[in-house]
């Protein structure tokens, strides 16, 4: 008697993975790996951007112009990315190390984000003029009315007035440091030994050419370096000034 073969399904000769999926597991492998780099690098730009804190490395000099006057500074030493391009301000902000004179960089990132180190950053804000006087030439007019009680210097060589209590500088001292055949320097610090290391802060303005103002701070434990401090920071405004008088090179 004849036996029947029994039949073998189809199914059973295919192979247990399809070409089909073969094909869909490494476009997923590929699309997977593709994201997973691209989020490496958004990472990185990412967390470049988060230690920078604002702040650039690069030292180019950037040509900009406030009031009447044009300067050139470094971009590592402009302290809001929207100013770090040439154009026309009503005020630019710059900071930068003390001693030294140096703008942002990765050897002195600490200056720049630790509270700590203020007193090892100049604030300098460069604006059109809006008063006549600066604050050496306001001694006499506005500052005489003003203070009252002379204090102790401590260790600088430096006068000390005391605001009035009813005044709108209650709260600050008024220090003045004579200087033969010049203006005296002088500057306006805030009273309170209580407050933070950054928080003691002295400002001091100077009319430093037609139509332009610089106004710069420093911590009050700088105050026995004031005369280097004056010149440096006068110094380094005026180079600004003569470097955007000079043909920008090719």
């Amino acid at each position: 008697m004849n036996q029947s073969v029994p039949s073998t399904p189809t199914d059973e000769f295919k192979p247990l993975i399809s070409p089909q999926l073969i094909r869909k597991i490494m476009l997923f492998i590929a699309v997977a790996g593709l994201l997973t780099l691209a989020l490496s690098v958004a990472g990185r730009w990412v967390g470049e951007r988060i230690v920078m804190g604002g702040h650039s490395t690069d030292s180019t000099p950037v040509r900009v112009t406030v009031g009447n006057s044009a300067l050139a500074l470094p971009a590592n030493m402009l302290r809001f990315e929207n100013q770090r391009k040439t154009g026309v301000y009503e005020r630019v902000d710059a900071y930068f190390t003390w001693p030294g004179l140096k703008g942002y960089s990765r050897s002195n990132h600490r200056s720049f984000n630790q509270i700590e180190n203020a007193d090892q950053l100049i604030f300098l804000t460069l604006s059109a003029r809006t008063m006549p006087l600066d604050m050496s030439a306001r001694l006499e007019p506005v500052y005489g009315r003003l203070t009252q009680n002379r204090l102790s210097a401590g260790q600088t060589d430096l006068s000390v007035l005391e605001f009035g209590a009813d005044t709108r500088y209650a709260g600050e001292l008024l220090y003045v440091g004579e200087r033969p055949g010049q203006l005296p320097f002088v500057v306006r610090c805030l009273r309170d030994d209580n407050l933070p290391a950054g928080s003691r802060s002295c400002m001091r303005d100077v009319n430093i050419a037609p139509g332009l103002t610089m106004t710069y701070r420093f911590s009050r434990d700088l105050l026995p370096d004031w005369k280097n401090l004056d010149r440096a920071i006068n110094g380094f405004v005026d180079a600004a000034l003569k470097a955007a008088e000079r043909p920008a090179s090719s």
